[in-house]
């Protein structure tokens, strides 16, 4: 069974660690014409000529239908990040999803998200929310297709005519599958390389073998039920080095010595300070919404590190930086009041808070389903809403959240179970004579561990009201990540999970991400389905729908409201829409297809670069 990536085919399904939240949500466009409704598919290859409208505004009808701008060449793309890289080298123990992320302007994976499906295509995606993979959304890279002929093996075929950067050792050659298959062997075999320890093939979970059988076939061995997990991460998660660098140089840690494929190169990097990219002038993709176009468009890109929020807030109101994202609605606020030039998304939110509990210890109450129940009963989401978030807050969004790229498999609070809207609204009374039932007429004391205190103090205080006293223990984040992943928090722990299907494996009890030590044989019986259907897309939103009541139902952790956040940008950067990451964890990758009006800019700013 051969599948070409642009196929709309797949599914969806993987264990990733998500320690922090995804910014994410569905994208506010601007007023344009009705596009089509992506039935038809955008071909990625075919060379064809845009329909130009005379109108003086340099307009042009794209492959999707939608009447564009055209974009232009030129200039450079100015943007900051909070911290600096972990490291150069994906499988060094970080993971590259946001600890390398700007490395995937330098790096192709095997396949990525498409354009195409985005705002300016045939909106199937927003690209707004971290950890997407369902394949009928991608599209090729590396690997032009795959192959599925059974569920324990996975085939790629690599694509021809793609070359590494011209500089030593690879000197400009061709890739190819003996590159692939060294890559992905990295990934999962590495010691300490964050894939293999989420797949460890001594727990029957990771790749049993991957071999290059030719120069253009990546042929991988895999565990049946895992096929789904290890398909994602091997193809839109591992960075393609050329194989002989890797061997003259043992690893590509070194900045200098990075030599990809993507659409931008390295050529500067000052430790916690800034990176530099110059446009790769042999990259060999282009824009599938306007197939003539060579991507990418810009001139070049600096990443500045600005750790204080208000100093880089500061540069984007002067123009020194493009965008601003992850704003939240005082800063948004401020920000049109002084510049109502800028444009602007609203995003629904892409992760949100939760107290997760154990369930594994005996000697506490959350063991019984009246008690975690009960704590949820107790909390007042919607004064949450209101009052912290000032309005700016939805309900509910894990495990599914409200985007388009969930939209068959998503279900709104109002049509969930009964028993599941309850566990939203406010029932102090039910909740206090539940953790009676339960055999806490007296009410109990709980020690939630944390790296900050968030909403801790709130709901502190609405659960005194059902007589159990919450300690906060604060700790450094290191210190905390170290626990929780070891298991060693004594009770509860709160932290922020991404609103998207991912959030499955917190309730998966052979993963490391189990918070609350949950093994719940229906939840598993699903949980595996899910992964061996993972190639029937149909089939997966089902599963994935039945699911949600149930495990919502048991509150295996406390569900909190999740805001929304803002993006912002001026009116000079083009093609636009707040997308932060086409495809699977593929942060920056938007700069691809993105170009700047270098003129209006100048007319806004006085800025030439």
């Amino acid at each position: 069974m051969k599948k070409s990536i642009i196929w709309p085919v797949v599914s969806f399904m993987l264990v990733v660690a998500l320690m922090v939240a995804s910014c994410g949500g569905a994208v506010t466009d601007e007023e344009e014409e009705e596009i089509t409704n992506g039935e038809e598919e955008v071909d990625n290859g075919e060379e064809e000529e845009e329909e130009v409208i005379d109108d003086g505004k340099n307009m042009v009808m794209n492959a999707a239908g939608r009447l564009v701008e055209r974009p232009q060449y030129g200039g450079w793309y100015y943007t900051s990040m909070t911290s600096d890289l972990r490291g150069f080298d994906d499988t060094l123990g970080t993971s590259p999803h946001y600890a390398v992320a700007p490395l995937n302007l330098v790096y192709d994976k095997l396949i990525t998200g498409d354009w195409a499906k985005g705002s300016q295509g045939t909106e199937e995606a927003s690209w707004t929310i971290g950890g997407t993979l369902f394949p009928h959304l991608e599209t090729g890279s590396i690997a032009e297709s795959y192959e599925i002929p059974d569920n324990e093996t996975i085939i790629f075929n690599i694509r021809r005519g793609i070359h590494f950067q011209d500089k030593p050792p690879a000197n400009g050659r061709e890739v190819n599958a003996h590159d692939a298959a060294l890559c992905l062997s990295r990934t999962f075999y590495n010691k300490g390389a964050f894939l293999g320890l989420l797949y460890p093939v001594a727990a029957g979970k990771g790749p049993t073998s991957i071999t290059a059988t030719d120069d253009w076939t990546v042929v991988m061995k895999v565990p049946p039920v895992w096929q789904s997990a290890i398909f994602i991460a091997a193809a839109d998660w591992t960075f393609i080095f050329p194989k002989d660098a890797i061997e003259e140089y043992g690893d590509m840690s070194d900045w200098e010595n990075a030599c990809g494929t993507g659409p931008f190169q390295l050529t500067d990097y000052v430790p916690v300070s800034s990176l530099t990219f110059d446009k790769n002038p042999n990259y060999w993709r282009h824009n599938p919404l306007h197939p003539e176009d060579q991507l990418p468009y810009v001139d070049g890109a600096k990443i500045m590190v600005i750790p204080d929020r208000t100093t880089a807030q500061a540069a984007f109101r002067t123009g020194r930086l493009e965008a601003m994202t992850g704003l939240n609605k005082d800063d948004w606020e401020s920000l049109l009041r002084t510049d109502p030039d800028l444009l602007w998304a609203k995003l629904a939110p892409g992760g949100n808070s939760v107290i997760f509990m154990r369930t594994d210890k005996p000697e506490l109450p959350y063991t019984d389903i009246r008690v975690r129940r009960a704590l949820a009963m107790a909390i007042d989401n919607q004064a949450i809403i209101d009052d912290y978030y000032e309005g700016e807050a939805e309900m509910i969004n894990i495990p599914i959240s409200n985007v388009p790229e969930y939209a068959q498999m998503f279900t709104p609070l109002e049509e969930l179970p009964e028993d599941v809207q309850e566990l939203y609204g406010y029932y102090p009374e039910e909740a206090k004579e539940l953790i009676t039932d339960a055999g806490y007429p007296d009410g109990f004391t709980c020690s939630v561990l944390s790296n900050s205190e968030g909403m801790l103090p709130i709901i502190k205080d609405m659960w005194s009201k059902v007589d159990v006293t919450m300690n906060i223990e604060i700790r450094d984040p290191t210190v905390v990540t170290s626990m929780v992943q070891r298991m060693q928090h004594e009770d509860m722990f709160y932290t922020a999970i991404g609103a998207n299907p991912l959030v499955l494996p917190y309730w998966d009890p052979t993963g490391n991400l189990n918070f609350s030590a949950v093994d719940d044989a229906h939840f598993n019986e699903l949980y595996e389905q899910i992964g061996l259907n993972f190639f029937d897309w149909d089939k997966c939103c089902e599963l994935l729908k039945e699911i949600t009541p149930y495990i919502l139902s048991q509150a295996y952790f406390i569900n909190l409201p999740g805001s929304y956040s803002y993006f912002a940008w001026w009116p000079w950067l083009k093609g636009w829409y707040g997308e932060i990451t086409v495809g699977y964890y593929s942060y920056y990758n938007q700069l691809t297809y993105l170009w700047i009006d270098t003129e209006l800019r100048k007319e806004l700013t006085g800025l030439s670069r």
